[in-house]
């Protein structure tokens, strides 16, 4: 039954909106820990972002969005320096203030480095392209729109946006977007080599020496994050425009320049925090160029890996006690966990949510498992023959499982626990005189008067004949002596209303001993003598209160 239920998630998950958020934050843990457990990537020494801030603007004395003019500046300091590729994440639409002189300078900064890439816009799956005074300088320019989800964090991107269908041999037309323009442009040893999609195999090739990137049908990846955006070496964009950078900061390097400040809206929930748009697009490029795109190991194999290990959870469960199956479930999870990370470290992905499901469901069916099978033994214990059906109180041997139970509880929490033993006084005058049914009732009448003497909780039961045990919970020598007198009382008014003079003479003898591990946690050693201490009590206590004369019983 289990492995049914089991093997319908699969088909939940895929429809689930409620499980979406869970299994996507579940993967983003595996994110934070390979950052944190991980090396940066070597290329990530060949990428600088230039930051575009608030002290920026400040120093440059500019407000945003800043005249082309500045981007000119800075292209042309870059390109002195020697950085080998420039990446805008700014879309350079329209037309400025003033005329066209401004996008005629920056068109022309663009064209004498010969590697500058542009972000655009997209409407519709087409780019808008940039000014054309611009478009005729940049070498390369890509959307810079990325993939939200249900919970606003980006954690994928379409690399390309499709637009018509083509055939298997001509693929698909599309529009590029502005990190895939980066690594074209990076690939490309002279000649500007657009990147070519083959639909029907979904693999993208760019650059030559070739790169190649299976997409999904719709164009769109998974973006694996290998850096933090302090793990990027960062220069402040006011530094660049004013000539303030060393050559060796950015030569043969790939600059990327954008806004890192909160205040300019570029900031996005990602799987390691929140990140500046620019270090979403610097995590791309690194990822790409660096050949590591995430490989998902199928969902049903991921599942069949976990119903393998939940059904050894399981099987703990059934078959072995309650703790074992506990720590079961922990090696079982743990490994799974720990295999799961040592394969993202490679850049396969086990959806780690997928895998757990597994030993937390079989945790859940296994506590509950065994519940029932509590609930159903102590049911069945219930109906057994545990009462004594005279007088409907406990047998003497479930008072003493008990007792053996709260032995050893009174021994871990330092607490007392007593025993009483009572006996009727004379009661074989009794049964001799007035007959057999007569002292049944006697009896019956003694214990309805030591169980209502006794708290709810404590444990009555008929030892044999006319004598009853009592288990008094928790109760010191001390509080064992106040209920005898209590029960002497009781059972003396009790005696005194009944109309034979026999009866009315009637009395009861309670002997007590009590285990009290904060006076002498050694004495009695085990229950037996504890039992044996009461009943020599009860002698002692029968012998104190016989009249002169009087045989022994």
């Amino acid at each position: 039954m289990y492995s049914f239920l089991f093997w319908c998630l699969p088909s939940y998950l895929e429809t689930s909106q409620i499980l979406e958020k869970p299994l996507l934050q579940t993967r983003d843990l595996f994110f934070k820990i390979r950052r944190m457990a991980a090396d940066p990537p070597p290329r990530l020494k060949d990428i600088v972002i230039v930051s575009i801030d608030s002290d920026s603007c400040d120093r440059l004395e500019a407000r945003w969005p800043w005249s082309r003019r500045i981007f000119a500046k800075m292209i042309r300091e870059l390109h002195a320096k020697g950085a080998r590729i420039v990446g805008l994440n700014v879309s350079f639409t329209g037309l400025e203030e003033g005329g066209d002189a401004s996008s005629r300078e920056l068109g022309e900064a663009m064209r004498e480095h010969g590697r500058v890439v542009i972000g655009a816009t997209s409407d519709n799956d087409r780019l808008v392209k940039p000014s054309p005074l611009i478009a005729e300088g940049v070498a390369r320019f890509g959307y810079l729109e990325k993939i939200v989800d249900a919970d606003f964090a980006i954690r994928q991107s379409y690399l390309l946006r499709l637009y018509s269908r083509g055939t298997s041999s001509t693929g698909a037309a599309f529009a590029s977007s502005f990190p895939l323009q980066l690594l074209a442009s990076d690939r490309s040893e002279s000649e500007i080599t657009e990147p070519h999609f083959d639909a029907d195999l979904g693999l993208l090739t760019v650059g030559r020496p070739t790169l190649g990137v299976y997409l999904n049908p719709d164009g769109s990846y998974p973006i694996n994050y290998v850096a933090d955006d302090g793990d990027f070496k960062t220069i402040p964009a006011w530094k660049v425009v004013q000539g303030k950078i060393a050559e060796e900061e950015v030569r043969d390097k790939v600059v990327l320049v954008g806004l890192t400040g909160s205040v300019f809206g570029d900031t996005h929930p990602t799987p390691l925090g929140i990140l500046p748009g620019i270090a979403i697009h610097a995590n791309e490029y690194l990822a790409l160029s660096s050949g590591r795109e995430l490989r998902f190991v199928p969902d049903w194999a991921t599942f069949a890996l976990s119903w393998a290990a939940a059904v050894c959870v399981l099987l703990l469960f059934l078959f072995r006690r309650l703790w074992l199956g506990v720590f079961g479930f922990v090696i079982a999870a743990g490994g799974l966990f720990l295999g799961a990370q040592a394969a993202f470290a490679k850049d396969f992905v086990i959806e780690p949510f997928i895998l757990m499901l597994g030993p937390f469901t079989a945790t859940v069916a296994g506590v509950l498992s065994n519940s029932a099978k509590l609930l159903l033994e102590n049911k069945g214990l219930e109906t057994k023959v545990i009462h004594d059906k005279m007088t409907g109180l406990y047998k003497y041997e479930y008072l003493r499982e008990c007792l053996e139970e709260e032995w050893r509880r009174c021994k871990r929490g330092n607490l007392p626990v007593s025993v009483v033993m009572t006996d009727l006084d004379r009661f074989k005058k009794i049964n001799d005189t007035l007959g057999h049914e007569t002292g049944n009732d006697m009896i019956r009448r003694a214990g309805a008067v030591i169980k209502e003497s006794a708290r709810r909780y404590d444990i009555v039961s008929r030892y044999g004949g006319d004598e009853f045990v009592v288990l008094l919970w928790h109760a010191n020598l001390e509080e064992a002596k106040a209920y005898r007198q209590r029960l002497r009382d009781a059972y003396h008014q009790m005696a005194g209303k009944l109309e034979d003079p026999l009866l009315k003479e009637s009395s009861i003898s309670i002997g007590v001993a009590s285990f009290d591990p904060a006076v002498d946690p050694k004495y009695p050693p085990d229950t037996q003598r504890l039992v044996e201490d009461a009943d020599k009590d009860l002698f002692l206590d029968k012998e104190s209160r016989r009249k002169p004369g009087e045989a022994r019983r």
